[in-house]
């Protein structure tokens, strides 16, 4: 073999022809193995030909560990994440119409959900020997915790194509989910349990022949020149634009965690209430179950009747006790949400 010649196997894979057709390749392949690839695909689709497709390519994000774990489980599990979509809609309908068995039913469902999902997350960073620690599993969960908040979310986790976390609350909308998609891709695919076809090393030269060379031997052709000031335009413009982008990206993190130490605060606070109002109904329920046990006493020839008052009473005072220490802890919670949330916002300069 002649020095500096190639030794990559030729393949008979095609090259992508659209960028959701590129992010879909890239954000499904290991996630250290991203940069090499999207690198080699930009310069197998610029030697095609097709430029401005190489420059959109080349600004594909390098996803986040919580977002290269939902991806995964998008492909592998796609029943599951698409499934986020309906469970959502289940409970927001369940919370417009107070419906308390069935609220907390679906809440049940959505807890486990989001417990097998990070769980499974787990195993696939493991079998990849990628590090998942705990910053990256609170991204994971509030990322898929978003997609149940939100149906918009819930069809870019579905997509698998996701460069960062994404988070339920007002910042979330179509710019919160714009800035965590790193491809187009916005709705379900189908599933994916086998890694995708990298591109290969070595393609074949789709390029118009160039014309015989003329005059000095060591000039660069007239195309090669063009190539190679297209190609420091691109650069400059990719540069640009990631500037740009960790700009912006810096400026709505700080808004979302200003926000969201608003919202858990208020949280904190109903949280407060609930517990108060439930304490009330419990104080209530006991002199309802203390009241049907004097009936008994004085109405013994209705006895059959008075002890299943009594029972009924005693048993919504266990409910409401119950209520209440779920609504303390609750606020218990809330409170140590809103400290995190404020030394969060602290850290990056947010004024509380």
């Amino acid at each position: 073999m002649p020095p500096g010649a190639e030794t990559t196997d030729e393949t008979d894979e095609e090259l992508p022809t659209s960028l959701e057709d590129a992010a879909d390749l890239l954000y499904g392949v290991g996630r250290e193995e991203f940069i090499g690839v999207r690198d080699a695909l930009v310069k197998q689709v610029r030697a095609a030909g097709d430029r401005e497709l190489a420059t959109e390519i080349g600004g594909l994000r390098k996803p986040s560990v919580a977002a290269w774990v939902a991806n995964r489980l998008a492909r592998e599990y796609p029943d599951e994440v698409e499934g986020l979509e309906e469970l959502g809609g289940s409970l927001r309908d369940a919370q417009e119409k107070l419906e308390g068995d069935a609220l907390r039913q679906l809440s049940r469902q959505r807890h486990g959900l989001i417990n097998a999902l990070v769980e499974r997350g787990r195993r696939i960073a493991r079998e990849e020997a990628v590090r998942l620690g705990d910053p990256a599993v609170r991204e994971l969960e509030k990322t898929i915790g978003a997609a149940l908040a939100d149906p918009a979310a819930a069809r870019a986790l579905a997509g698998g194509q996701l460069a960062g976390g994404m988070e339920a609350g007002p910042g979330l909308g179509d710019g919160g989910i714009s800035a965590a998609l790193g491809g187009p891709a916005s709705g379900a695919r189908s599933a994916r349990t086998a890694r995708p076809s990298r591109p290969s090393q070595r393609r074949p030269d789709r390029r118009p022949p160039r014309a015989p060379r003329t005059g000095d031997a060591t000039a660069p052709e007239p195309e090669e020149q063009v190539d190679r000031d297209g190609e420091d335009q691109e650069r400059a413009e990719q540069e640009r634009r990631e500037r740009e982008e960790r700009d912006r990206r810096e400026r709505e993190e700080r808004e979302r965690a200003e926000q969201a130490a608003r919202e858990t605060r208020e949280r904190a606070e109903e949280a407060a209430e609930l517990a108060r109002r439930a304490a009330e109904d419990a104080d209530t329920a006991t002199g309802g179950a203390e009241d049907a046990d004097a009936v008994v006493s004085d109405l013994r020839a209705r006895l059959e009747a008075a002890e299943e008052t009594r029972r009924t009473a005693w048993d919504a005072a266990d409910a409401a006790a119950r209520e209440r220490d779920a609504r303390r802890r609750e606020a218990d919670r809330a409170r140590e949400d809103a400290e995190t949330a404020e030394r969060h916002a602290r850290t990056l300069g947010v004024q509380i």
